[in-house]
């Protein structure tokens, strides 16, 4: 039958090398549709899929450690799903749900997924959902904004005082994180550091920062010190990374005695390998720049504070969206198909706020 539903999924086929690599790093192919077996299963049809930086952690052997995914495996990410058929008297048909699950167009699932989450019912109305889309339960409402919201919140501490500068400010993460430290926080300046004038604009002109920094201009740490020190003559007391390279080299040089460096990604060291030292970016120095400095280094993952995002992050966010606290912006990219293109997207700075592929 020409209008047969037919399952397809990515399963990892290659360990990229390097940036050329990554688009080539999953396999498209059939799969077999999912059957209801048992009770409490449904089956749901993809709607949205996330793809985050972090994902290449379990690509290849990295310096961020963790377990490695086997050749042939299918990948798994954040992403949202519509029940379209369900065993699961908890879990109807039309029911919203966002979780941690394969990259299949159509999932078996029981509810028991990583950090799943009943978005909307059948039934529910004016939602959250509703009014800024369910594309934004894995961004400003998911993951990448709960980072921001942790980081800025509890292991930074902003305070009125501070003077910050984000990294990747134009990213996922970084566009909430200096609005949380600007608007809720009420930081003396926050400065924010990404590529291209456009990304630059946007930062200052729509979401609040007091000043943004062109690394593609200012595309050496002598001229990002430079740069830094011009806009931050009561000096810089709070640095949040999320990209390591020659910023955060130059950071180290500048910060203020007692600052806190808050490690959040490090995008330019994640598609090099820990199998060849002449490609991973490593600042011995660092650690005799902590001593003099008296600085603390904080690094931090989400998933650390997960347990408190009923009672805090899922009030707090969706509040400060309505009051016109926090913007985001959303690159969509269409078609499950075009998931390794978007994931290529996340190194080649292509995007504004959270890439989503749109299925």
């Amino acid at each position: 039958m020409e209008n047969e539903i037919k399952n397809e999924e990515f399963v990892l086929s290659t360990r990229p090398s390097d940036q050329n690599e990554v688009k080539s790093t999953w396999k498209l192919q059939s799969c077999p549709m999912p059957t209801i077996t048992n009770k409490n299963e449904f089956i749901l049809k993809t709607l949205y899929v996330s793809v985050d930086p972090y994902l290449s952690s379990g690509i290849k052997k990295s310096a961020l450690g963790g377990d490695i995914n086997p050749i042939g495996s299918v990948q798994v990410s954040g992403l949202v799903g519509r029940v379209i058929e369900s065993n699961n008297s908890n879990i109807p048909v039309d029911t919203i749900v966002i979780g941690r699950m394969a990259w299949r167009k159509y999932i078996l699932a029981n509810g028991t997924e990583p950090r799943f989450r009943i978005l909307q019912t059948s039934t529910e109305k004016n939602t959250i959902y509703d009014q800024i889309g369910l594309s934004t339960a894995i961004g400003v409402m998911g993951m990448p904004s709960q980072t921001a919201y942790y980081g800025i919140l509890s292991v930074a501490n902003t305070k009125p005082s501070d003077v910050l500068v984000i990294s990747g400010a134009a990213g996922a993460v970084g566009t909430i994180a200096g609005q949380i430290a600007k608007k809720i926080r009420g930081a003396q300046k926050v400065i924010g550091i990404a590529g291209g004038e456009k990304k630059c604009d946007y930062l200052v002109n729509e979401l609040g920062f007091d000043a943004a920094i062109n690394y593609k201009e200012y595309n050496t740490k002598e001229k990002m010190i430079e740069r830094l020190k011009e806009l931050t003559p009561e000096g810089i007391t709070q640095y949040f990374d999320n990209t390591g390279g020659f910023v955060t080299d130059a950071i180290f040089d500048i910060i203020q005695r007692h600052g806190k460096i808050i490690i959040c990604g490090q995008i330019s060291t994640y598609n090099n390998s820990e199998d060849d030292p002449s490609k991973m970016n490593i600042y011995p120095n660092y650690l005799a720049k902590t001593i003099y400095r008296g600085l603390s280094i904080l690094g931090f993952v989400c998933s650390d504070f997960i347990h408190r995002n009923e009672e805090e992050f899922y009030k707090d966010m969706p509040q400060w969206l309505e009051q016109g606290k926090i913007k985001f912006h959303e690159t969509f990219v269409d078609g499950f198909e075009n998931l390794p293109r978007a994931y290529e997207m996340l190194f080649t700075g292509e995007n504004i706020g959270k890439i989503v592929v749109r299925v």
